[in-house]
């Protein structure tokens, strides 16, 4: 791809590894012809923001992976001007290696080419030795990072701005800057640039809902209320009294994602500091000491909350608050599912859950918008159900699978998290992410992606087969460096072979000889089923207790683990392990009974819920929404939490100190409270209760098959490709279900239970039908 590069990766001229670095960079030139079209093309290690003529072009990149770097295109035909021109970057660079998730290694870069099309021919405009660059004296350098999984908070002089994105500014006191790399030299940090694969996020100016306190602290406040959505006024603050701290506290009503933005008039200056947090426990990130006049001031990192606080202090006279919003970010679905019930609980269940994707759907799909904002392979699994049935869309989901498999080890292994190369390996997570490629297959019918990924299936498939001992059971799963994690559940025993992992091999080897179809390796399909065969055998023959007829959470050295849970036996089930008898009785006398410890990780109950609406326990189902999901809307939950306890007392949330997570008393670990691994009731409210299915909608059929319980009515939508499915299913006093059933005529529909007094109505491209169903569910 060079031949649409001449531009080189530049950087400002510091020593290797300097932390924190706000750089900024800029480059005149000269138009005096006509132009016909104009394409920048720009990225950075690790952001930037790009200016022509003092305009905002926009910022990015998408986070990646050093030697798979994307670049961002822009048209700039309408902001170029005849005469002189101006580009002006600023980039920033994180520089430190001391981070959990091992994201934003590598040097600090920029590189950025600006095409003019015109009719003589092409100019170009691209990073080289000749543009000027300088450390940003904008932003104080020696600043404490937000925690160990994140950045470094923000000290902001706005008595330091001086116009320097504008084209008149005089550089001529700055530095050349310096060339670090050439593009795509495959020997360089970034070996390869590649272009953006989703859209840009969708921006929206929002305000915040109310004023949860004004704290005046020896100082006095005024009009915060003015601030909020629906109002247009300004906020008076006075901290001219010695030791004045006053401040508001903002609340969103749900965790916001994105860029606040604060006009201020402070006729004398004065000092404004920003608190954020996803609960009441919040934390100070950004400062700006501010100039004389105006100042629209904001971070230059994203920041995730429901609450903002702002404080100011030092002002020699009161300044002026005249606008307070956010700029929220997400990535841009353009359609959304609906559901709704006579359950209040469980329709607000569902949204919250829908919510909670759609924070979490960034540049990547999310663990958490707040602490590390990583691409864990389980929460993107998750999340891929919830937007398959609920967003009906496909491209996200594929560009996180794909940032996957970039980062796959050498012996084929694939870490935990992303979406940088990184050393956190869980032995688990490899299966998830099979596992997800294979939902994703299934939904989009993306041959070329299964096709694209063959190599990096065909070497995980190997590891596996490498990890396995002479009985081909998975074995030393607790080796040093590794996490096996199953679930976030310190009980549970997880030494040498453990059950849970052999299992999920079962379900890689199936689904990876499934696939196989997709490149007509019909050997390679059948060695996968013949192994997966081979150990079901093993693990059924040295994993399971047939007195207790449960399978051990593990296999020893010194023979079978004493310990049973519920998160290995519902694998087995979910894995195709146990037999349909050996399930009834786990589900009837030992998990109904609460025979095994109790489950309190938001993940693994997506496991324990497709298995027990797959098997027809539907009320036993909607008994686990309302009671742990349920206890969750009661303590006043807008997004999920990562963990959970409901027998905590009612007013303890997600804290170091309140006892609902395992890092309990560990007050170094950000707790998150909007995690996208804990939204599984809003796909499996949508498919198993409304009963719309649409998990293999590329063969152009879904599946209806309504199972309300003890729901008395539900409807929605399901958005795909192809059209909308719209369904209402009501409960009726002679034991059946009255169904009106709505969808595009290029689909077929497959009903597990026939529909009977049918009407089938055609419409344009649009098929309704009406009618009655018989439906079974158990305890």
């Amino acid at each position: 791809m060079n031949e649409i590069w001449q531009a080189s990766w530049i950087w400002v001229d510091l020593p290797d590894k300097t932390p924190n670095v706000f750089a900024e960079a800029r480059s005149l030139f000269s138009l005096d012809q006509r132009f016909q079209s104009a394409t920048l093309k720009i990225s950075a290690n690790q952001e930037y923001q790009v200016f022509i003529n003092g305009n905002l072009i926009g910022s990015g990149p998408s986070p990646s992976d050093n030697a798979w770097k994307y670049f961002d295109t822009y048209d700039v035909s309408g902001v170029l001007q005849q005469g002189d021109n101006s580009i002006a970057i600023l980039a920033y660079n994180f520089g430190d290696s001391q981070i959990v998730t091992q994201q934003r290694q590598g040097p600090g870069g920029l590189i950025a080419q600006l095409d003019i099309l015109t009719k003589e021919g092409q100019i170009s405009v691209f990073t080289d030795d000749s543009w000027k660059c300088r450390r940003s004296p904008r932003w104080v350098q020696n600043v404490s990072r937000m925690h160990s999984w994140g950045g470094y908070k923000e000290i902001y002089l706005v008595d330091k701005e001086d116009g320097w994105e504008k084209t008149d500014f005089d550089d001529t006191s700055w530095t050349k800057a310096k060339v670090v790399a050439v593009a795509n030299d495959p020997n360089s940090t970034w070996p390869r640039l590649i272009p953006r694969e989703i859209p840009f996020l969708s921006r929206e100016l929002i305000k915040p809902r109310s004023v949860l306190r004004t704290d005046h602290n020896y100082g006095i406040v005024n009009g915060a209320e003015e601030l909020v959505e629906g109002m247009n006024g300004f906020m008076n603050v006075d901290a001219s009294a010695p030791g004045s701290l006053p401040g508001v506290v903002f609340d969103f009503g749900e965790v916001k994602v994105g860029y606040p933005i604060i006009d201020v008039i402070a006729p004398e200056g004065g000092v404004l500091q920003l608190y954020y947090g996803e609960s009441l426990e919040m934390v100070l990130l950004d400062t700006f000491r501010l100039k004389k006049g105006s100042n629209r001031v904001s971070p230059f990192g994203r920041r995730a909350f429901r609450y903002l606080q702002i404080s100011v202090q030092a002002t020699p006279v009161p300044l002026q608050v005249e606008d307070f919003q956010v700029i929220s970010v997400r990535y841009p679905f353009n359609q959304e599912g609906i559901f709704k019930c006579s359950d209040s609980l469980l329709t607000r269940i569902w949204d919250i859950g829908r919510y909670t994707t759609r924070v979490n759907s960034q540049d990547h799909l999310e663990d958490c918008p707040y602490r590390e904002q990583a691409l864990w392979v389980v929460d993107a699994v998750v999340m891929a159900k919830v937007i398959f049935q609920t967003f009906g869309d496909k491209a996200l989901v594929r560009k996180c699978l794909l940032q996957g498999a970039r980062i796959q080890n050498d012996d084929g292994s694939i870490p935990a998290t992303g979406p940088e190369r990184n050393s956190i390996l869980l032995p688990d997570f490899n299966a998830y992410w099979l596992l997800g490629l294979y939902d994703y297959w299934r939904y989009s019918g993306d041959d070329a992606l299964v096709l694209e990924l063959e190599s990096s299936v065909r070497r995980l498939i190997g590891w596996f087969s490498d990890q396995q001992d002479e009985n081909g059971l998975f074995s030393r799963a607790n080796r040093a460096g590794w996490w096996c994690f199953v679930d976030w559940a310190d009980y549970i025993d997880k030494r040498d072979r453990v059950t849970a992992v052999s299992c999920l091999h079962h379900k890689v080897l199936l689904s990876a000889a499934d696939m196989a179809s997709v490149y007509s390796d019909y050997a390679f399909a059948e060695e996968c089923k013949e192994r997966a065969d081979r150990l079901r055998a093993s693990i059924r023959k040295l994993l399971w207790d047939s007195e207790k007829r449960l399978f051990a959470d593990c296999l020893t050295e010194d023979g079978l683990s004493d310990s049973f849970t519920f998160q290995t036996n519902f694998i087995a089930i979910w894995s195709g392990i146990m037999t349909d008898e050996e399930a009834e009785y786990f589900i009837n006398d030992v998990f109904a009974k609460g025979l095994c410890p109790e489950l309190k990780g938001a993940f693994f109950y997506h496991i324990v819920l497709e298995v027990l609406f797959g098997r027809g326990y539907v009320n036993m189902a909607l008994d686990i929404l309302r009671s742990f999901w349920g206890k969750m809307v009661a303590r006043g939950a807008t997004t999920w939490w990562e963990t959970f306890d409901p027998s905590s007392p009612h007013c303890s949330i997600p804290s170091p100190y309140q006892g609902n997570t395992p890092t309990y008393l560990s007050d170094s670990i950000p707790v998150s409270h909007c995690h996208g691994w804990a939204a599984s009731p809003t796909y499996l409210l949508t498919e198993r209760i409304l009963g719309i299915d649409v998990s293999n909608i590329s063969s152009r059929e879904f599946v209806f098959k309504p199972a309300l319980g003890t729901v008395a009515w539900a409807q929605g939508t399901v958005p795909t490709i192809y059209g909308s499915i719209y369904a209402k299913c009501v409960q009726a006093g002679d034991g059946t279900v009255a169904v009106v059933l709505e969808y595009p005529a290029s689909l077929t529909v497959i009903s597990a239970t026939s529909i009977e007094q049918v009407v089938v109505k055609r419409s344009g491209d649009v098929i309704t039908v009406r009618g009655k169903m018989r439906t079974k569910s158990k305890v």
